[in-house]
């Protein structure tokens, strides 16, 4: 705080913080013509408003800084998000928010300076550059980035409102999923058991209880009851550069992240008693014992590292360009949502999914529905039957 002498007057300074997003220390200046004595009144004022709140601001000047501020906000604060999204959404602020907008000063961030950027986003990938459009979804993740940055923003009362509220970037088409048919379904398991009985068993876990990839590479032997038939899912499997070990079990995409549990049909119960003793007898080879917590598809010897999802998409790959099949991984588990329909009720279907949350009360002796059984019954058969 200090009061300078200028030709015409008087320049008052006072300190008021630490800029929020660029952490500079912020002061506020203001010219006083008169005497002294008016420079020191001025002095006090603004003393007053910094006591008072009113100079919490940002100095930021450009919507790069403010995105820079959010996405590292983001990381900790908010809905839980992965660290594959939020690394994702700083991949997109570094190849097309920064370059495209990021050099705007905040007031010049209006709605049509969106519309322009997204259409020239759709078009041809960048404002300046010709390249690549951009597909629907990935623009809606761009949205999502500068929407969340300037919301922020507003809630702050660093701007006056959020301008990307007032933009919808285009919706995305809604791609018909590829699956399997029943025939191809039994095809793929057929080959794997014969190539590759570590994929088949993976292949039949997901076609029978409708699990995601990651879900599958992210169960431990203790999430089963072989003797019951039954797992509790609750956990995915995500690997990423930067995590400690490349890789992080974090909590599933159910609403309330509740541990769901899952019937198994009979033949699958039966793999997988197989494939324990297998285990088990590998790790009294090391001279050890199975641990609760190890891994069921396992990317060592001791079972404490999963497998990766893309690893065993790149099996299974190979397995079906040799079949001549037009599917992903993720074609069994929507093949099973399709199939389930001719036996179970939307609600069974969705508590196998795992699209909304579960109640599990533990006063109850059996935690799995008998709709639930009949589902992984139906499932077991379809791909076993001839």
């Amino acid at each position: 705080m200090a009061i300078y002498p200028r030709r015409d007057g008087w320049k008052v300074v006072v300190y008021a913080g630490v800029d929020p997003v660029t952490g500079r220390q912020r002061q506020i200046s203001r010219q006083v013509q008169g005497s002294r004595k008016l420079a020191e009144k001025e002095e006090t004022r603004l003393k007053a408003e910094v006591m008072a709140g009113r100079h919490r601001g940002t100095a930021a000047k450009t919507l790069g800084e403010m995105v820079e501020f959010y996405l590292d906000w983001r990381e900790y604060n908010g809905k839980s998000i992965g660290p594959q999204t939020i690394r994702s959404y700083r991949g997109l602020y570094e190849a097309r928010i920064k370059p495209g907008l990021g050099k705007l000063r905040l007031p010049q961030v209006d709605p049509p300076a969106l519309d322009r950027f997204y259409s020239a986003l759709r078009k041809s990938g960048s404002l300046r550059k010709p390249g690549q459009p951009l597909s629907a979804s990935r623009l809606r993740d761009v949205h999502a980035v500068i929407s969340g940055a300037l919301g922020l923003a507003a809630r702050y009362g660093w701007i006056a409102y959020n301008p990307a509220a007032l933009v919808k970037p285009p919706a995305p088409h809604s791609a018909k999923r590829a699956m399997p048919t029943t025939k191809q379904a039994r095809a793929a398991l057929q080959a794997a058991e014969r190539q590759d009985p570590e994929l088949y068993l993976f292949l039949r876990v997901e076609a029978t209880t409708g699990l995601r990839p990651g879900e599958v590479c992210a169960l431990w032997w203790q999430d089963f009851d072989l003797e019951a038939a039954e797992v509790l899912v609750g956990y995915n499997v995500v690997h990423a550069k930067g995590l400690p070990g490349g890789y992080v079990r974090k909590r599933t995409k159910s609403q309330h992240g509740d541990d769901r549990p899952i019937a198994l049909d009979g033949r699958t119960a039966a793999l997988l008693r197989e494939h324990r003793g297998r285990c088990e007898a590998r790790a009294r080879e090391w001279g050890g014992e199975l641990r609760p917590d190890a891994y069921v598809f396992n990317a060592d010897e001791t079972g404490r590292r999963p497998l990766r999802v893309d690893t065993m998409g790149k099996r299974f790959g190979k397995l079906a360009a040799e079949l001549g099949h037009g599917y992903t991984l993720y074609g069994f588990r929507h093949f099973m949502a399709t199939q389930l329909g001719a036996v179970a009720t939307t609600a069974t279907i969705r508590e196998r999914m795992g699209h909304g949350s579960l109640e599990v009360t533990g006063g109850y002796v059996h935690r799995v529905s008998e709709a639930d059984r009949a589902a992984a019954r139906h499932m077991g058969d379809l791909l076993d039957s001839e």
